[in-house]
C-alpha cells in the first residue's frame, strides 16, 4: 500500500501493531517500540493473543509473508518494511528517522535487511532473552 509518512495520528491506539511475538527478535524490536510509545499511540496485538476480536488480526498478519503488520484507525494496513517508517514517525525523535525513508534506496535496502533476519530468526532464538507477553494495553508485563 502507498501512502504519505507525513500525516501523523496523536490519539491513544490510533494504530495498531501486530506482531509475530514467537519470534524473539521481533519480541525485542515490539518491547523497544513499546518502550519509545511514551504517548500510547500504538496498540499492540501478538501471535499469542488470546482475546477473540485479535484473532481476525492474527489472521491478517498469517496472510503475510512479514512478521510485522500495522493497521490505522481507518483500516489501512501496511506489512513488514513498509510499516516501519509509519511507526518511527509516531515515536518521540523517530520522524528524523522516518525522513531518511525519503531517500532513494533506503526501502530496498530495509527490504533486503528484512529478509535477512526473518530467515535466519532461527539463529537468534537461543541468543535472546524470552519476555513477558504484553499486558491488556500494551504495557511489558514484566514491570
Amino acid at each position: 500500500m502507498f501512502s504519505s509518512v507525513a500525516a501523523s495520528h496523536i490519539d491513544n491506539n490510533a494504530w495498531t501493531i501486530v506482531f509475530d511475538d514467537c519470534c524473539p527478535i521481533v519480541q525485542k524490536l515490539g518491547w523497544l517500540v513499546r518502550q519509545w510509545d511514551s504517548k500510547g499511540i500504538f496498540k499492540f496485538v501478538g501471535r499469542d493473543s488470546t482475546e477473540h476480536l485479535h484473532r481476525p488480526l492474527v489472521q491478517m498478519l498469517d496472510a503475510s509473508p512479514w512478521s510485522l503488520l500495522l493497521l490505522d484507525e481507518s483500516g489501512n494496513a501496511w506489512s513488514g518494511p513498509e510499516a516501519i517508517p509509519f511507526i518511527l514517525k509516531n515515536l518521540p525523535s523517530g520522524r528524523l528517522a522516518a525522513v531518511a525513508y525519503t531517500l532513494p534506496g533506503t526501502m530496498w535496502l530495509t527490504r533486503q535487511l528484512y529478509m535477512l533476519v526473518s530467515r535466519n530468526r532461527h539463529m537468534f532464538d537461543r541468543s535472546l532473552p524470552r519476555l513477558q507477553p504484553a499486558g491488556p494495553h500494551g504495557q511489558d508485563a514484566t514491570k
